[in-house]
C-alpha cells in the first residue's frame, strides 16, 4: 500500500491537519494511544520551558504520514523536543507503526540517551513490535473514563471560607501560575522576575483553540490565594474531555481540595452536553484519588523505554 511521509509545515496548515485527524479518529486513538485533542494543542499551545530552547519547535517535533489519495494516516509527535515520542495512526494504518518507529529513532533517538513511548494496553500488536526492537515496560499508569450520561459523585463541599472559582468569573492568572508552581514543581514562591518569564510562556496556551475559562477551575482560600485546581481540555465535536493539570500546593494537600475540583470540572462537563470526560494518572497518589472518583472504566496504559539515560 502506497504511503509517503514529510516533516511537519506550519506553514501548510499541518497543525489543524493533526487537530481534524485526531478529533476525526477519537475513539480509536482512545483505545490505541494515549493521546487525544486536547494532548494535540498542549502540544503547539503549551509552552512549557524545556520547549523555548526550540526555534520552531513544531516543525522539528511532529512528522507525518499520508496515504495515496494524501490523507493523513498517522503521525509521530514529540511532545517535549526529547526522545520521548508518541506513533498516531488511524486504525486501518496500524501496520505503519513499526516503520514509524524507525523513523522516530533515527531522526529523535540521538537527543538523549534513552527513548520512550507511551501505549494502552490494548496495543500488543505494537509492544510486541518495541520488543523487539529493545524496549521495555518501565512503568504502569491508569487512563479512567467518566461516563458523564449517568449520574455523578455529588459535589463536595468546603471547609469554611474556601470556595471554586473559574478563570473566566476570576481570571487571576498570576494566582494560578504561583499555585502551580508550587503544585508542581514545589517552589512555594517566585520572583517577580520568574513569575513574569513564566507568565509569558505559560499562559500562551489560553489562546489555543479548544481553552475554556469556565472548565479552568481552582480551590480559592479566604485570603484569595489558590490552592488546588484542575483544567478540562474540551473536544467539542467528540462530546468528550481530558481534565488535565491537577495540582495542590503543599501545604494544603491531604485536605480534599483537588477531589473537590475535579468533581466540580465533571458536574460542569456534564451541564455542557459532553458525554464523556478522561483522567490520567502516573503517581501511586493520583491513581488512588482518580480510582475513587465513579470511574465506570479503566484502562491501563504502559510507558515504554529503550536505553541507559
Amino acid at each position: 500500500m502506497r504511503t509517503t511521509h514529510r516533516d511537519y509545515a506550519e506553514v501548510s496548515g499541518d497543525f489543524h491537519r493533526l487537530c481534524r485527524f485526531t478529533v476525526a479518529n477519537a475513539a480509536a486513538l482512545r483505545t490505541h494511544s494515549t493521546w487525544s485533542l486536547g494532548r494535540v494543542v498542549d502540544w503547539k499551545y503549551g509552552l512549557f520551558e524545556e520547549k523555548t530552547a526550540y526555534p520552531s519547535f513544531c516543525d522539528r517535533n511532529a512528522h507525518l504520514w499520508f496515504d495515496a489519495f494524501d490523507e493523513l494516516a498517522g503521525y509521530a509527535i514529540s511532545e517535549n523536543g526529547d526522545a520521548g515520542f508518541a506513533i498516531i495512526t488511524a486504525a486501518g494504518y496500524r501496520f505503519l507503526f513499526e516503520e514509524m518507529l524507525r523513523w522516530a529513532l533515527d531522526a529523535w533517538g540521538g537527543r538523549s540517551p534513552r527513548s520512550s513511548i507511551e501505549i494502552t494496553a490494548r496495543q500488543e500488536y505494537e509492544a510486541e513490535i518495541l520488543e523487539r526492537h529493545g524496549f521495555v515496560r518501565r512503568s504502569t499508569f491508569g487512563m479512567w473514563r467518566f461516563d458523564l450520561n449517568q449520574d455523578l459523585a455529588p459535589r463536595i463541599p468546603l471547609a469554611a471560607g474556601f470556595s471554586i472559582v473559574d478563570m473566566a468569573a476570576h481570571p487571576d492568572y498570576r494566582a494560578q501560575r504561583l499555585m502551580r508552581a508550587d503544585g508542581f514543581g514545589g517552589k512555594e514562591t517566585l520572583s517577580e522576575e520568574e513569575l513574569r518569564h513564566q507568565l509569558a510562556f505559560y499562559n500562551h496556551m489560553h489562546q489555543g483553540p479548544i481553552y475554556h475559562a469556565e472548565t479552568d477551575l481552582c480551590v480559592m482560600a479566604p485570603d484569595g490565594d489558590l490552592v488546588a485546581g484542575c483544567e478540562a481540555l474540551i473536544d467539542a465535536r467528540n462530546a468528550e474531555a481530558d481534565v488535565e493539570r491537577v495540582c495542590t500546593r503543599a501545604a494544603f494537600r491531604r485536605r480534599g481540595f483537588a477531589r473537590a475540583a475535579i468533581v466540580e470540572c465533571l458536574h460542569r462537563l456534564q451541564d455542557m452536553g459532553m458525554r464523556a470526560a478522561y483522567i490520567a494518572g502516573y503517581s501511586r497518589e493520583a491513581m488512588s484519588l482518580y480510582g475513587s472518583l465513579g470511574a465506570t472504566t479503566k484502562q491501563e496504559a504502559y510507558v515504554y523505554e529503550r536505553g541507559d539515560g
